[in-house]
């Protein structure tokens, strides 16, 4: 049996409460890159895996990783490679947060994080088997509320949408309002204006159709920009199963344009924060940007 053939559950993210739990070959790695003094609010380990960069290439190895929660910030940190040291520790300092984005796709899960620290950019991306979404605490959830403004999060608190809520998605498919409230509003914002678009595709009279642009929500609250788009599809019959999510807090957001294009149009939120400026561009139909727009310049 190949190592990436054995149960799937020994590859699952678990949940810690102290540094004694990491697994042997990482611990070392926390130990070293945690400042003195650290407090452990809790962690989450995601255990050594095997993945193939490519459909036909044989699975490599993946070094353990762990997001470590200290009540203010959060480190990732990864295991060495046989070969190779570790690569440097991330510090994620709320307050930098530019955007979030997050990837749910079957048994796939993906975190994104871009942030700043002593004025240098900083890029966390961990991938980890899914069912790390349902190990994700307290602690982590509070990150994301601080890194828009938001209060401390209520344990076993989540929301549901209400009439005024209904109305505002009445033109968007359950599934997007189900992960709207799921994976956005347990922060406790308040949704503000919605605008929903189906996918773009172009017309290929010998070829198979070309998604410009998959089905794509987007939502205003009192503190963040939340984007929840499926993942594009080859055809236009499919599952369309995956979503990805992303989060721009508001003040992050120093301006908002619209770049006119063919089939679809660009949003280019112009981000600014812990001294790093950048640019999210989201491709979108150019009704729907314009709606976006006009959203925008009422709020």
């Amino acid at each position: 049996m190949e190592p990436w053939q054995i149960r799937a559950s020994v590859f699952h993210p678990y949940l810690i409460a102290s540094l004694d739990e990491l697994p042997d070959g990482l611990r070392p790695s926390v130990e070293a890159a945690l400042p003195p003094g650290t407090k452990l609010a809790s962690g989450l380990v995601v255990p050594a895996n095997y993945r193939s960069k490519t459909p036909d290439a044989e699975p490599e190895m993946i070094p353990a990783q762990a997001l470590i929660f200290t009540g203010e910030g959060m480190w990732h940190i990864q295991a060495p490679t046989v070969d190779q040291p570790a690569p440097a520790p991330i510090y994620i300092q709320p307050d930098n947060i530019r955007w979030i984005r997050s990837s749910h796709l079957l048994l796939y899960g993906r975190l994104e994080i871009a942030s700043a620290f002593q004025g240098e950019p900083v890029l966390l991306d961990i991938e980890f088997n899914a069912v790390g979404w349902r190990q994700k605490d307290q602690n982590w959830r509070n990150l994301v509320a601080q890194a828009v403004g938001m209060p401390p999060i209520q344990a076993g608190v989540m929301p549901a949408p209400g009439d005024r809520d209904r109305a505002l998605l009445s033109e968007t498919p359950e599934k997007f309002v189900d992960g709207l409230f799921r994976y956005g509003l347990y922060t406790g914002e308040t949704l503000l204006a919605a605008t929903f678009q189906p996918a773009v595709w172009q017309h290929h009279l010998i070829a198979f159709d070309e998604q410009r642009t998959p089905d794509t929500l987007l939502a205003l609250t009192n503190a963040s920009v939340l984007i929840l788009s499926e993942e594009k599809a080859l055809v236009r019959h499919s599952d369309d199963l995956g979503m990805l999510i992303t989060r721009i807090p508001r003040q992050a957001i120093v301006e908002l344009q619209v770049e006119k294009g063919d089939l679809t149009d660009t949003v280019v939120f112009s981000l600014e924060r812990g001294g790093v400026a950048d640019a999210y561009r989201l491709s979108l139909a150019p009704d729907a940007a314009q709606a976006w727009l006009d959203i925008w310049e009422t709020r």
